[in-house]
């Protein structure tokens, strides 16, 4: 899916404070809360504490643990997802001797990279997101500044590159106005693309919503000016979030307007312009696998910056999504004054969470591994699973023979809020390897094909292309291509659950996978995959006949795959809003059970690289004082590396 920059405006202290808001109470409270706390947070300014400064060390990560009898860390991350690598790197950073387990082989989540071997030779593949913007140099994106603050951002190379196709198969492919390519930047080809695909007023009604959103005070502007490295899901948000309190203030009642759908922003400031709806229903859909009607109007306004400011740039990390991958671990593991090394540990998966009472409370004190080993965190446990499996995790880890009412409690109010949190669909994946002869040598890295005329939620309706071979003929053997395509959210799990041996999702991933033998699932994989093949037809018309070559790779993922590898509760992408809501509402970092915290995708902020790595620093900071919280802020604004 297509992943940009996501900002987080008003709706970052609500969710980090865990303040409700309401649409007339919003800022009165808040504002309340800065002013009072200002003083406080000057006085802490003057005696601030330095985080650690590190030494390069290399990568470390294990498949094992070597010695888990009475382990002791400061902090258990649960789960190398970008989110929680963030987290555990930023802990990390700030002096907390952290461990980060993951029970996949690989970490990174489903941002994760796989390798296969054929005849051709080695094929490298990302096995999700390949689409990101403002990475390749200090900015606002809240995975960027992660790398900025663990010091490990310099371990990547970047491709930098202008845009993507776009093919709208409501029109025969031999029709001029079924293709047209978003180009980044201020050099006018989008709006001219625009023009030669929906008309004159189409463009005329694209440049003033720009100039509306974009200029000097406008949403879009307003929509980049507190950064995510200023929260925390505590009171000490007050005193790291003080800096930005005139910012704050400039941002007004456009609060309400950025934390409600996209579709009040548009016709709020008279874009009724039928393909820009289309358009922006697509670019939300991309995000956060929802229509603009049910996106968030912070993350689709700050991605016109990312896409149409001057020099704004697209980028790729040589390497593959991997590069990136083991740049977060890197961050973990590197060596630092004041603290010893932390690990991310491969094939090790939690099978629960040690739980007690203690001062009239629920308690997370570390976990308790497969194998029946246990692991302590002093500190405190973060979570990277997603909400549903977070629950299951929990509810597996209750003593029923001596049932604690205290616990027993925070658990049924984790699992009310996973029932009542509603999620998008899932995933039909197509990882290729092709012969490249014959291809044009300007083909794009990135495509999207969709019918722009039928809803954008619709099954199967948007695919979306990566060939990233294209900027790094590396991933592939010479001569050859790594082609991903895939369903975004769009696929509905109920007709892959029967397949299950239990015949549903009860969150809990077996090892098991007898249907992968049966017949009705070889059968229902080739049936769900034609749609990808026919939107691959579009960019590369003879693609069947190069995957059939001697030395091609073809694997096929389901619903189901996405479901075993990732961990995801019914192969699910992410949150959607709860019945009767326009728009999702997150919890923080915090949970129910104290030294229990949650990061990743159904937390604040959401869906998107930016949006978990966000969740993963909001968790480390809530962990680390507000005093060197403050200092490696202002670190980082010294170097230009954070807003």
């Amino acid at each position: 899916t297509i992943r940009l920059r996501t900002p987080w405006t008003l709706e970052r202290l609500h969710a980090s404070i865990k303040i409700r808001p309401s649409t007339t109470m919003r800022l009165p409270i808040l504002l309340g809360l800065l002013i009072c706390l200002c003083v406080g947070a000057f006085r802490s300014s003057l005696h601030l504490t330095a985080p650690p400064r590190s030494r390069p060390r290399r990568l470390r990560s294990s498949h094992c643990a070597t010695n888990t009898d009475n382990e002791e860390w400061d902090v258990v991350v649960i789960g190398a997802g970008v989110g929680g690598l963030c987290a555990a790197a930023m802990c990390q950073r700030y002096g907390m001797k952290t461990l980060c387990l993951e029970a996949h082989e690989h970490a990174g989540g489903v941002a994760h990279s796989f390798e296969r071997r054929a005849k051709a030779g080695t094929f490298k593949f990302d096995s999700g997101p390949s689409l990101l913007s403002g990475m390749s140099s200090m900015g606002t994106n809240p995975l960027r500044q992660v790398l900025d603050a663990v010091g490990t951002a310099d371990e990547i190379v970047w491709t930098n590159y202008d845009g993507w196709e776009v093919y709208d198969r409501s029109l025969p492919a031999d029709d001029p106005s079924s293709k047209f390519r978003l180009t980044t930047g201020a050099s006018g080809a989008w709006e001219a693309a625009i023009e030669r695909k929906a008309g004159k007023a189409s463009r005329e009604a694209f440049t003033q919503f720009k100039d509306t959103m974009m200029k000097e005070g406008g949403l879009s502007r307003n929509s980049a000016l507190l950064p995510p490295l200023a929260l925390r899901s505590d009171l000490g948000a007050a005193l790291t979030m003080s800096p930005y309190l005139v910012k704050f203030l400039k941002i007004g009642m456009q609060g309400t307007l950025l934390t409600g759908p996209f579709t009040e922003s548009m016709d709020k400031y008279g874009l009724h312009d039928k393909f820009l709806r289309q358009w922006f229903d697509y670019l939300a859909f991309a995000l956060s696998g929802l229509d603009a009607a049910h996106t968030q109007a912070a993350p689709v306004a700050y991605t016109m910056i990312d896409l149409h400011d001057e020099g704004a740039v697209l980028d790729y990390p040589n390497g593959g999504m991997d590069s990136l991958i083991q740049a977060l671990a890197s961050g973990v593991v590197k060596e630092r004054d004041d603290v010893e090394s932390g690990e991310v540990r491969l094939k090790t998966r939690v099978d629960k969470l040690i739980l007690a009472e203690e001062d009239g409370r629920a308690k997370c004190s570390g976990v308790i591994l497969e194998d029946g080993s246990m692991i302590r965190a002093k500190m405190g446990v973060i979570c990277n699973a997603p909400l549903w499996n977070m629950a299951r995790l929990l509810e597996g880890s209750l003593d029923y023979r001596r049932p604690n009412e205290k616990v027993m409690e925070a658990v049924r109010e984790v699992r009310e809020q996973a029932d009542t949190m509603e999620m998008t669909g899932s995933f039909m994946h197509l990882h290729l390897g092709i012969p490249a002869d014959g291809l044009p040598d300007d083909l794009d890295c990135h495509h999207s094909v969709l019918d722009m005329e039928d809803d954008i939620t619709a099954e199967q309706n948007l695919v979306i292309v990566s060939i990233p071979t294209v900027f790094d003929p590396s991933l592939a053997p010479e001569g050859w291509h790594v082609v991903h395509a895939y369903t975004a959210a769009s696929e509905d799990f109920g007709d892959w659950e029967r397949l299950i041996d239990r015949g549903f999702d009860n969150g809990k991933t077996d090892k098991a996978n007898d249907y992968q033998r049966s017949a009705e699932y070889k059968a229902l994989k080739d049936e769900k995959a034609e749609a990808l093949w026919i939107a691959l037809e579009r960019i590369i018309p003879d693609i069947r006949e190069r995957a059939a070559r001697k030395g091609s790779v073809v694997e096929v993922g389901t619903p189901l795959t996405h479901r075993r590898f990732n961990r995801r509760f019914r192969g699910t992408y992410g949150p959607a809003p709860s019945a009767g809501k326009d728009v999702w509402s997150l919890n923080g970092a915090k949970t129910p059970v104290d030294g229990l915290l949650a990061c990743g995708d159904c937390c604040f902020p959401g869906i998107g690289l930016p949006g978990v790595a966000a969740s993963g620093t909001i968790a480390a900071n809530t962990l680390a004082e507000p005093s060197a919280q403050r200092m490696l802020m202002a670190e980082l604004r010294t170097k230009g590396a954070l807003q």
